[in-house]
């Protein structure tokens, strides 16, 4: 049976955003006041994630799917009519207190029916939320080790932690972040064989302008570390099959999918 045309399947779908205390935003100011970055104002900046995030999401002045977001996942999601964003969405991981955030979590939609989980990872010139190897020193009462445990073994299957020592188990591995195990939980919440994980990189058109116009950030190297980090997880997690491998808060089977967008930030 022939599928639906490729202009209705790939058609923009509506978009509602939801700040942390369920309140819709609408404008750049309501993002800020209803889901605000983690350091609040200081961290609300032109050029850095929280904020272009932000900006690309209210283009026309109202909420919309950015195109190049929306262009990476159209062949990926089929048909969707509805997307509910939630900036700084929380996420339980496990036993342990604290919570994963994400950039925004969005759930894609159907006919009312919610159909993929996607967890955004949203960076400018700033590194991933930490890698594994950074927890190793991290001894009793710290929870770092089991829980990156937890979590490589939800992801690849096996621990990169001795918990005892903070010895590292596979050194790969370690070099590693693991923003990818809440999207999986989310997905799994909700009843969906598929997950994904989005990294959303923001950067100048031009690196060498952007230095002259005053901003000293090491953009070139950030976007080469960051660009082959993602790679390196790629890659690990596909060999590891590219699914969910059963621990005491993820089940096993639900597939990952690993997406990169690019926004090139306004002069």
């Amino acid at each position: 049976m022939a599928g639906p045309p490729r202009e209705r399947r790939t058609r923009k779908p509506t978009v509602r955003l939801f700040g942390v205390d369920r309140v819709e935003i609408d404008s750049e100011d309501s993002w800020l006041l209803h889901a605000p970055p983690e350091k609040g104002e200081d961290q609300w900046k032109d050029g850095y994630s929280a904020k272009e995030q932000a900006k690309a999401w209210l283009r026309p002045g109202r909420p919309e799917v950015p195109d190049e977001w929306w262009a990476a996942l159209a062949d990926l999601c089929g048909e969707v009519d509805e997307i509910h964003g939630r900036p700084e969405h929380q996420t339980a991981l496990d036993r342990f207190p604290r919570k994963r955030k994400h950039d925004l979590f969005a759930c894609l939609r159907r006919s009312g029916e919610m159909t993929a989980a996607v967890g955004v990872e949203a960076t400018a010139c700033e590194d991933f939320d930490g890698l594994v190897r950074d927890r190793a020193n991290a001894e009793a009462p710290s929870n770092k080790r089991a829980r990156c445990n937890l979590l490589a073994g939800a992801l690849f299957g096996h621990r990169v932690f001795d918990e005892d020592t903070g010895g590292i188990l596979d050194a790969r591995l370690a070099g590693h972040g693991y923003q990818a195990a809440g999207t999986l939980i989310e997905a799994q919440a909700r009843d969906l064989a598929n997950a994904i994980l989005l990294v959303h990189q923001f950067r100048p058109r031009d690196l060498e302008a952007a230095a002259r116009g005053g901003d000293r950030r090491g953009w070139a190297s950030r976007l080469e570390q960051n660009a082959t980090k993602l790679v390196a997880f790629a890659e690990d997690f596909a060999k590891a099959g590219a699914v969910s491998h059963e621990m005491e808060f993820v089940k096993p089977g639900t597939r990952l999918h690993v997406v990169r967008v690019e926004t090139v930030l306004a002069a």
